[in-house]
């Protein structure tokens, strides 16, 4: 199994898991959780861009990380250097962060709250970088999906 590890389920991770599953076919199991214990909701505005781009997220439910979660998996993937660090000091896993995983740097894919100060106020520009994000990781995912023998190795 792999899993995304990211703040609240509800986007960065969602993406990837649903990209790497379309990206791998059935016989290999994706999943997601996030490390915020909140009940939160996938926006619209995320729904309706993955939805643009085949990827039907509206039977999503979000998870907390569990220690059962991670144990399971062969490959975890932190979207955020933030997350990989909360992994290595609460779980005591070291994993790499998507970009890292996707052959790049060691660089977090930011949350909206990161980017766009006045993300309760500036619906476009919330709007762009959740667009920027999502293409960001769809177009990555075949490379993540050419190196998952490898990260499942370094586990």
């Amino acid at each position: 199994m792999i899993v995304f590890v990211c703040t609240g389920n509800i986007f960065r991770s969602l993406t990837a898991e649903y990209a790497l599953r379309r990206e791998l076919g059935p016989g290999i199991a994706v999943s997601s959780a996030g490390t915020d214990d909140y009940p939160h909701v996938v926006r619209p505005n995320v729904r309706d861009y993955l939805l643009e781009k085949g990827l039907d997220v509206r039977a999503h439910k979000r998870r907390t990380v569990t220690r059962e979660i991670l144990g399971g998996a062969q490959v975890v993937v932190a979207m955020s250097t933030d997350h990989q660090r909360l992994l290595r000091e609460k779980f005591a896993i070291d994993v790499p962060v998507f970009l890292e995983a996707c052959g790049g740097k060691c660089e977090a894919l930011p949350d909206i709250e990161e980017v766009v100060v006045d993300y309760r106020t500036n619906q476009a520009a919330v709007d762009a970088h959740v667009r920027k994000t999502i293409d960001t990781i769809i177009d990555l995912t075949p490379r993540l999906a050419q190196r998952i023998q490898d990260l499942r190795s370094r586990r």
